[in-house]
């Protein structure tokens, strides 16, 4: 016999919807791994299902092939009869812990090609403001580069001052320095540079 309800997604009517199937003695349920939107779901299917209640995750590529399923109770139907007859296969998911770790390492990737997109940006002004650190330094985000960046955005525009700034091997190319750091900078460039950094 098929049973038909519709839920809203808020967490508490998912557990309501959890707790409805528990209730019917279902004992495996299959959804689609739609992006993020199936995490909740499946959150609430095991808070109120517990161990006992077996959760098939299939991709929803598999089951997308049939036309005339227009809504989502039409596909949460069709997803009911081909788990029912077997022809549903359900994704690997990882442990929870495993789960965690790679969201972690997830975003830890985001923020490293966030902070290179970032510092391709500040380069742009830089070039922008007949800045041309990046030639001189080989680093222009090392201890040098940043003190020199760090000077500019303070409002410091004598290309001697900004050359002192330099440690190290880049102290030899100190008259490069003067000439790089010798530009069109402006307060507007300044801001900018703040901003990325």
């Amino acid at each position: 016999m098929e049973k038909t309800r519709t839920f809203r997604t808020f967490y508490a009517d998912l557990l309501v919807m959890a707790s409805w199937l528990v209730e019917l003695g279902v004992t495996r349920v299959a959804m689609e791994s739609t992006g993020p939107y199936w995490w909740p779901v499946y959150a609430a299917l095991r808070e109120a299902g517990g161990p006992d209640l077996t959760i098939d995750v299939v991709n929803a590529a598999h089951v997308k092939a049939v036309p005339g399923r227009k809504t989502d109770v039409k596909d949460a139907q069709w997803l009911a009869r081909l788990l029912e007859v077997g022809l549903l296969r359900g994704s690997f998911l990882p442990p929870e812990d495993i789960r965690e770790i790679r969201d972690l390492t997830r975003y830890q990737t985001k923020l490293t090609e966030e902070r290179s997109r970032e510092k391709q940006r500040l380069l742009k002004v830089l070039e922008a403001a007949g800045i041309k650190l990046d030639v001189v330094a080989s680093d222009t985000f090392g201890v040098s580069g940043r003190a020199m960046l760090d000077a500019l955005v303070a409002g410091e525009r004598d290309p001697h001052v900004l050359a002192g700034l330099a440690r190290g091997v880049l102290r030899n190319k100190t008259d490069d320095l003067r000439l790089a750091l010798a530009g069109r900078f402006t307060t507007h460039h300044g801001q900018m540079i703040g901003f990325h950094l």
